[in-house]
């Protein structure tokens, strides 16, 4: 005769949902902003690693562009949650003028945008914040219209 065994793995997101109807939404937007609370210093600290490496990378003659976008795209996305919003829009402004500097690498443009995410990253004012933008809004634009 042969027994059955009941295998049950360990599942530790089973407690998460609770009750007949599972959670309701305002209890997941709370455990979801007590998450990225505690989440904060580690998403800091990524950032400024990506931020230091966009300063190198952007400094060498032939960089990595699809790093350097990831990167990019990485400061976008992370620091808009850590509500560094001026930080969050100068990675997106950066990966845009990757993209349209096409098969000419501008170290000098780029060089800019990594100026400008370190200045954000250390804590710039509201109005120092808007000034950058501005001017980085403009050279995207000059990039992307340029022949």
């Amino acid at each position: 005769m042969s027994a059955a065994r009941v295998f049950k793995p360990n599942n530790p997101l089973a407690g998460t949902v609770g009750g007949e109807r599972g959670l309701r939404v305002d209890t997941v937007l709370n455990n979801a902003e007590a998450q990225l609370k505690r989440m904060q210093d580690p998403l800091r600290a990524s950032l400024a690693a990506w931020v230091n490496e966009i300063l190198v990378l952007s400094a060498e003659p032939a960089p990595d562009r699809a790093r350097l976008s990831w990167l990019a795209n990485g400061v976008f996305g992370v620091a808009g949650a850590c509500d560094l919003d001026a930080l969050a829009r100068c990675g997106g402004l950066l990966g845009r003028a990757i993209e349209a500097m096409g098969q000419t690498w501008r170290r000098d443009a780029a060089g800019l945008y990594a100026a400008s995410m370190v200045r954000l990253l250390g804590g710039a004012s509201k109005a120092e914040e808007t000034a950058v933008l501005a001017s980085l809004e403009a050279m995207t634009k000059r990039l992307a219209d340029a022949p």
